[in-house]
C-alpha cells in the first residue's frame, strides 16, 4: 500500500452521522485512536417539527425522525428533547430510523415524523412551509462535539511530520471558509454538495458554516462528555473511557502557539 493510502486509511474526518458512533465503542475495544481535532464544539441544530405541533408539550407521545439510533443526529435529538424539558420514556416519545437530512426533511413534510432536527440549511426553508422551530439549540450553548478528526496513534507517532502537514491543510480549509472574500466559492460548493438549487438556502448554511465552525478546533472535554454520556445507554462499556485520554490535540497545540493559526487569520482575515 502507498504512502498516501497508507495515512488515508490512519487518518480521516468522521462524518456527520455516525462518527462518534463508530469510534469510541471502537476504542472501547482496543482500538488505538486518538482525536486530534473538533470542528465544532457546541450543538448546532434547530428543532423542528410539524406545523401541528406548538411548543414542547406537544411532542409527547409523538415520532421524531433521525438517521441512526447511535449517531449524532440520535444524540442531537435526545440533547434537544433534554433542553425542552421532555424525556423519551416518561413522554411515550418514538424514534424512527428515516435517513440523512435531506430524507429527513422529506419525511417530515410528508407528515410520517412529527420532529427532527436539522441544520439551518434545511430548517430554513420548512419554516417559510409553515413548520415550527421549537429551539435554535446553537443559541443554547450546549457542549457537544459534532465532528471531528480521528487518527491512528501510530501514525501521530510515527509519521509526525505527515499528520502535522495534514493538520495544517484542514485548518486552512477552516481559515478560507470563514474568510468573507470566499464566500461565494464556499457557497457554491455547499449548493454543489447538498444539491441546492436555491442560493437563499445555501446562504443559510453558510450562516451556518461560519457562525458553527471553530478557528482553533481544540477537542474539549466538555463536548465529549455529553456523547460518552449518551452513548453508553446503548454500550455501557463507553462509560469505562477517560476522555483525556482520548484526546491528543499536541500537533494543533503547538501549532497554535507558533503563530500558525494566527497567521491564517490574517491571510484569510474574516
Amino acid at each position: 500500500m502507498s504512502e498516501s493510502a497508507t495515512t488515508r486509511s490512519q487518518y480521516a474526518p468522521n462524518a456527520r452521522g455516525n462518527s462518534w458512533a463508530t469510534v469510541l465503542p471502537a476504542v472501547a475495544g482496543g482500538s488505538d485512536l486518538k482525536i486530534v481535532m473538533t470542528l465544532t464544539n457546541r450543538l448546532g441544530y434547530d428543532v423542528v417539527a410539524a406545523p401541528s405541533i406548538k411548543s414542547a408539550k406537544d411532542l409527547r407521545g409523538k415520532k421524531v425522525g433521525v438517521q441512526t439510533l447511535a449517531g449524532t443526529v440520535w444524540m442531537g435529538a435526545m440533547l434537544a428533547l433534554e433542553h425542552l424539558g421532555l424525556d423519551p420514556q416518561r413522554d411515550n416519545i418514538t424514534f424512527l430510523v428515516v435517513g440523512d437530512q435531506t430524507v429527513a426533511t422529506q419525511v417530515l413534510e410528508a407528515g410520517q415524523i412529527d420532529m427532527t432536527v436539522l441544520d439551518g440549511v434545511f430548517s430554513r426553508r420548512l419554516k417559510q412551509k409553515g413548520f415550527n422551530i421549537l429551539a435554535e439549540l446553537s443559541k443554547a450553548n450546549i457542549p457537544f462535539s459534532s465532528q471531528g478528526v480521528v487518527a491512528k496513534n501510530s501514525l501521530l507517532r510515527e509519521q509526525r511530520e505527515t499528520a502535522e502537514s495534514l493538520i495544517k491543510g484542514l485548518l486552512e480549509g477552516i481559515a478560507f471558509c470563514l474568510s468573507s472574500r470566499n464566500k461565494g466559492a464556499v457557497i457554491g460548493t455547499i449548493m454543489k454538495r447538498l444539491k441546492l438549487n436555491d442560493p437563499a438556502a445555501a446562504e443559510e448554511g453558510y450562516l451556518d458554516v461560519i457562525n458553527g465552525i471553530e478557528r482553533k478546533p481544540f477537542p474539549t472535554i466538555q463536548g465529549l462528555s455529553n456523547i460518552q454520556r449518551l452513548m453508553k445507554l446503548r454500550n455501557p462499556s463507553i462509560d469505562r473511557l477517560r476522555l483525556e485520554d482520548l484526546i491528543d490535540d499536541r500537533i494543533l497545540r503547538r501549532l497554535d502557539e507558533s503563530g500558525f493559526i494566527d497567521a491564517l487569520g490574517k491571510e484569510y482575515p474574516a
